[in-house]
């Protein structure tokens, strides 16, 4: 096993484990509040690292306000609150499935690609899958809320992936760190701002996540899961390119999964597990001539 395969493993293995890490937080603390907390951490440490982030906005703080408040907000504010319904691990298979199928659309409808049968096979099994995974649960309240859930994962999906869009042209001007420090600093105050505004936000809450179980959630998302695998998913776009690097699409959804059956016993029924599978075919329908994004979560 070469080192970058070890690092691709290792970068699975996180962002799989990512989901459990939320469930802690959102479990302890408000969604929004969590996901502010997140941000807040990672916006200081970057905008210690991107010394003159001024000059980053200079000319460009339009772009950067909205694609800021699509990757950032919207994406977490919609997932981390769809999450409080959903099941750690299929919320994983939702968002990280979807993320290159939504792509995919997305081509279509801004005119970057012309139809063909792949979009056409990817979309239809994204649907198709993401209806079988949650078909069945619209009969009692909890089941509805559910369905609630998996709604806002989809729509945090397309968030993320219309702002990733909108960012590529912002690349060719400042490098992926400084466009991920003005996103995340934007990130943090809009989530901060809605968390006041949405949530029952006091010193209990506070005090509630700073508890083991959402506290090491917590770190364990800004140092493992925005910092050390990002990098490696660099690393990785440079060595491998960005098709091969984005087939973490297929291993951390599975651990996700697998991680959300033992840490909380998550029950695994055979339409989840048919319906996950269904989604990453159309998943690797999309990758397999696009390049992914790194995923929201």
């Amino acid at each position: 096993m070469t080192l970058d395969h070890l690092l691709f493993l290792i970068m699975s293995l996180i962002w799989g484990a990512t989901w459990i890490a939320t469930k802690a937080g959102i479990a302890a603390v408000p969604p929004f509040f969590f996901g502010a907390a997140r941000y807040v951490l990672v916006s200081a440490v970057l905008v210690f690292v991107v010394r003159d982030l001024r000059a980053v906005f200079r000319g460009r703080a339009l772009r950067l306000i909205v694609t800021g408040m699509l990757v950032v907000v919207a994406t977490y504010a919609f997932i981390y609150w769809g999450m409080q319904y959903v099941a750690s691990g299929v919320s994983g298979v939702v968002n990280m499935s979807m993320n290159p199928v939504c792509l995919f659309g997305l081509a279509i409808l801004l005119g970057q690609e012309r139809p063909t049968w792949r979009h056409a096979l990817a979309l239809v099994l994204g649907i198709g899958g993401l209806v079988l995974l949650f078909s069945g649960k619209a009969t009692m309240a909890g089941d509805i809320m559910e369905l609630w859930g998996a709604a806002a994962l989809v729509a945090g999906s397309l968030a993320y992936c219309l702002g990733s869009v909108l960012s590529r042209p912002l690349l060719d001007r400042i490098t992926p760190l400084q466009l991920t420090a003005a996103q995340g600093l934007i990130g943090a105050v809009g989530l901060s701002a809605l968390s006041l505004v949405a949530e029952p936000v006091s010193g209990a809450t506070f005090a509630a996540l700073i508890e083991p179980a959402p506290l090491a959630g917590l770190l364990f998302l800004v140092i493992c899961g925005t910092f050390i695998a990002y990098i490696i998913f660099l690393r990785l776009m440079r060595d491998w390119g960005a098709s091969r690097a984005g087939l973490y699409s297929f291993v951390s959804p599975v651990v996700a999964l697998i991680l959300g059956a033992i840490v909380y016993g998550e029950p695994l029924t055979w339409r989840e597990v048919t319906g996950a599978a269904v989604m990453l075919v159309a998943a690797w329908i999309a990758i397999a001539r696009k390049p992914v994004p790194a995923p929201a979560a």
